[in-house]
């Protein structure tokens, strides 16, 4: 039996597009029976597993429209005290980890009634980690924790506790969860809203850092699926610029483009439902 993956990558602000993706896609009876999500791709992929329908498309976008940056970051206020106290971190992941239990009424990511894919970057070892349980807030928490503006997230893996980032950093637009799972006949739809790398002004410590993440996750070759796997690639256009990573005046253009670009790749595709 065919089956549908949605793969979502990460990209901050632009996630916003794979909204407009998933009116297209749902609305032309894509249906996914697995989602795999990095950083704000993964809240965007759990929220749908929830329950996968248009109405629910639609109430995230709701949510969608109405956030801001301190919805997630906080009071500023709060950095120059994190920085005195030497903490890892900027930001305080508490305000992230209420927005994920506001959106998604579900305690555990094996609770979603779709199979959900969350992946992280294992701190200690570097390498992609994909994760089908665990407490959702942590993982969500995690997979979108940009080093040095929120802190790790300690989760339990095989070989004991780790600390986990964001998913961007070892593989942003995670296929090779796919890859792992994707047999012959099945279709891979693809929401890759991936920021590309900018030039811009290096003028502290954390413009270096954030510069030199954009460049390595635009730069890192994408997993390859087996034969017999249909891939359905909707992609952002890479330039439209939207601000930063946590710039959200630009929503509802980026539903318009994610919902075309998505019209568009199932145009080239030549599937149907």
């Amino acid at each position: 039996m065919t089956r549908n993956i949605f793969v979502f990558s990460g990209g901050g602000s632009r996630g916003a597009a794979q909204i407009g993706m998933l009116r297209a896609l749902l609305g032309a009876g894509f249906v996914p029976d697995v989602v795999v999500g990095a950083s704000v791709g993964a809240i965007n992929a759990c929220s749908l597993a929830y329950d996968p329908t248009p109405e629910r498309v639609e109430r995230i976008a709701d949510r969608w429209m109405s956030m801001r940056a301190r919805d997630i970051t906080g009071s500023r206020a709060a950095v120059p005290g994190n920085l005195v106290r030497l903490r890892p971190y900027l930001f305080s992941s508490e305000r992230l980890q209420d927005l994920v239990a506001s959106w998604i009424p579900a305690q555990r990511l094996e609770d979603l009634p779709v199979t959900a894919i969350v992946a992280t970057t294992n701190l200690d070892t570097g390498r992609a980690h994909h994760h089908t349980q665990g407490a959702l807030a942590d993982l969500l928490a995690a997979s979108a924790a940009i080093p040095a503006v929120f802190p790790p997230v300690v989760l339990d893996g095989a070989d004991g506790p780790a600390p986990h980032v964001d998913a961007g950093i070892s593989e942003n637009l995670p296929l090779s969860a796919a890859a792992a799972i994707a047999e012959p006949g099945d279709r891979v739809f693809v929401l890759d809203v991936t920021k590309p790398p900018a030039a811009r002004s290096l003028r502290s410590p954390l413009d270096v850092l954030i510069g030199s993440l954009a460049v390595s996750i635009h730069h890192r070759s994408a997993a390859v699926l087996a034969p017999g796997v249909q891939v359905v690639s909707c992609v952002l256009d890479r330039t439209f610029y939207c601000g930063t990573m946590l710039d959200f005046t630009h929503t509802g253009t980026l539903f318009r483009l994610g919902e075309a670009a998505a019209l568009d790749a199932l145009l080239d595709a030549d599937v149907s439902a």
